[in-house]
């Protein structure tokens, strides 16, 4: 009997394991909107600038331009236990914020690979501001 408890135990830990790794990386459109759907209270961040922003951007997101000065402090300000949806344009601003965001300490973060021009491209909406 305590053989196969202990082996019941052991075989278990790889579940336990994964489920207290951090989420992060580059996903497509998509993964990105799936993911985005279901996270409890995410936080999306489009890091273009604000003339960027205002072309169209995704649904509740908060415009945080990775051009600005004072873009690390801000990110500083941001709580490291929360998870993080970042894109921009094309993906390369997103991919440089979350680099900066995790040797901050952010381990949940996700990078829209392809920015919001893959987002558009996979027909997904987006929110324009009224003339």
């Amino acid at each position: 009997m305590k053989i196969i408890i202990v082996l019941m135990s052991f075989l278990s830990l790889p579940f336990y394991s994964c489920q207290s790794q951090p989420v992060s990386g580059s996903v497509d459109a998509i993964s990105f909107s799936t993911q985005l759907n279901t996270t409890k209270d995410p936080v999306l961040l489009d890091v273009r600038t604000p003339k960027e922003f205002a072309t169209g951007h995704i649904e509740k997101a908060i415009n945080m331009d990775y051009y600005n000065p004072e873009f690390k402090s801000q990110v500083g300000q941001l709580d490291k236990n929360k998870t993080y949806f970042v894109y921009c344009q094309a993906g390369g601003r997103s991919k440089s914020a979350a680099d900066i965001m995790r040797r901050d300490g952010f381990v949940n973060i996700f990078e829209l690979n392809g920015g919001i021009i893959e987002w558009q491209n996979s027909n997904l909406p987006v929110v324009r501001k009224p003339d």
